[in-house]
């Protein structure tokens, strides 16, 4: 656990929390760390969580499959990311997502009821650490507002522009690299792929974008990062 302490640290779990305690917190919260290969399932669906996981190494999925087969990106996950602390939360009986390693993965697992409880040990850092937890879920709150709006979107297009809006706003750029392949990207919208493709193509006709595989940039004429944005 020691070689995945920096990354670890980059989480906002442990925000103002000063590096030589996080050793300290790994013990008091009975973290435990494990791997995972390459397509396999971190969490899967169905199954009880009462730990949160944050990814020490490698890059994740939060994926729905519904009944039918029809597979639906959530969100991303990087290293670095606190993923399941709503489900652990609340003991979750049964999953209702997968978490998917889309490279090689390691986790560290914390039980969820260790940070949201009062620490009997009385730690420096825990009143510290619940604050974080709190801001996390306040935030992924927030995210899923974003995610629900974009999906309310009609049309293809209107869900494309908003989606790469978005990256570039929170990218602070116009040009930017999404970490979405175009299968990905399409299960992430809800859309069809063949039908994605062709509005890309068609924003790329009409000179509101360039894009070259997974690496896009925005004209300025036709987007305008702020309110007034527009692609329509």
């Amino acid at each position: 656990m020691e070689n995945n302490q920096n990354n670890l640290e980059k989480s906002e779990l442990f925000r103002n929390i000063a590096p030589h305690e996080i050793e300290a917190i790994i013990t008091c919260l009975l973290a435990v760390e494990k791997s995972y290969g390459k397509d396999s399932d971190i969490i899967e669906m169905g199954s009880y969580v009462d730990s949160v996981g944050i990814l020490t190494k490698g890059t994740a999925q939060i994926v729905h499959t519904d009944i039918l087969g029809n597979r639906r990106i959530i969100s991303e996950l990087k290293e670095g990311d606190l993923f399941a602390e709503a489900f652990a939360t609340i003991k979750c009986q049964s999953m209702p997502v997968n978490v998917v390693a889309v490279t090689n993965c390691t986790v560290v697992w914390f039980v969820a009821e260790k940070i949201v409880d009062v620490c009997g040990k009385q730690c420096g850092f825990h009143k510290t650490l619940s604050a974080n937890f709190s801001q996390i879920i306040a935030k992924k709150n927030i995210i899923l507002n974003e995610k629900i709006q974009l999906l309310s979107c009609k049309t293809t297009k209107e869900k494309l522009c908003m989606y790469l809006l978005t990256y570039a706003q929170k990218a602070g750029k116009l040009s930017f690299r999404i970490a979405f392949s175009r299968d990905e990207l399409a299960d992430f919208l809800s859309v069809d792929r063949s039908a994605m493709s062709r509005e890309l193509s068609r924003l790329r006709q009409e000179g509101k974008i360039k894009y070259k595989k997974n690496d896009f940039q925005l004209n300025p004429k036709d987007f305008i990062i702020g309110e007034e944005t527009s692609c329509y």
